[in-house]
């Protein structure tokens, strides 16, 4: 499996499981390599509106390029939006990750896997289902 096919799989999941919490969906296909900044899933329920960059990804950190975070903060701008890092652990599930969770370095956006545990937002939480995390 391609590193594009198992991004596309995980994508794909994850608007599954947005459309089974009530959310319309949509996903961009090519969202890296378009002309114009686009998110890689789009999610829209009763007036909040999610703007996903996915990484289904092994390792203990995650990494958006500078170049598309800002892009994806315009994206939000324009739309009103939310950037979420969706990051899709092995075996695990998915982590909701705030976009101001993730720390700016010189050429990436970053956030290790043990901060994204931590700091993980529920789905219930982004829907607006939930106010705060119950403990």
């Amino acid at each position: 499996m391609t590193m594009y096919d198992k991004g596309a799989n995980a994508e794909r999941e994850l608007m599954k499981i947005l459309y089974a919490n009530g959310f319309s969906v949509l996903r961009s296909s090519g969202s890296g390599v378009n002309q114009l900044p686009a998110p890689d899933v789009i999610a829209l329920k009763e007036g909040t509106i999610l703007l996903f960059e996915c990484k289904a990804w092994k390792g203990n950190y995650i990494y958006i390029e500078l170049q598309k975070m800002m892009q994806l903060d315009d994206f939000a701008q324009r739309s009103h939006g939310n950037v979420i890092a969706a990051w899709k652990l092995p075996h695990k599930g998915w982590l909701f990750i705030p976009r101001n969770q993730l720390k700016k370095t010189r050429k990436h956006f970053t956030i290790s896997k043990n901060k994204a545990l931590k700091h993980a937002v529920k789905l219930s939480v982004l829907s607006g289902m939930q106010k705060t995390l119950s403990y």
